[in-house]
């Protein structure tokens, strides 16, 4: 994020069946730019996919946050989330779609 004070972190617990996402009004802006940009392509039957990262991963759009119960917990950081928006075609494709 261009704001080092801007707040958009994702964590994961220890066996992986949760996640959590910590944001301020700027990170969810930002993730919802994302999602909207996403949105705008499958309108248009394409395709499409993007990825947020932290500074760690060569990116700015996820900030290396976690709650102090997360830590003691063992939950572990999250340096990269990689988007993916399918149309119907691809989703069937990849075996996404159960229809």
């Amino acid at each position: 994020m261009n704001e080092k004070s801007d707040l958009l972190s994702v964590v994961v617990d220890p066996d992986g069946d949760q996640v959590y996402v910590h944001a301020d009004l700027n990170g969810l802006k930002k993730l919802r730019n994302t999602i909207d940009s996403m949105i705008s392509k499958l309108e248009s039957d394409q395709c499409d996919h993007d990825h947020l990262r932290a500074e760690e991963w060569a990116g700015d759009e996820l900030t290396t946050s976690m709650l102090e119960a997360e830590k003691k917990n063992g939950c572990t950081q999250v340096h990269h989330v990689k988007l993916y928006a399918w149309n119907t075609e691809w989703k069937k494709k990849h075996g996404l779609f159960k229809g």
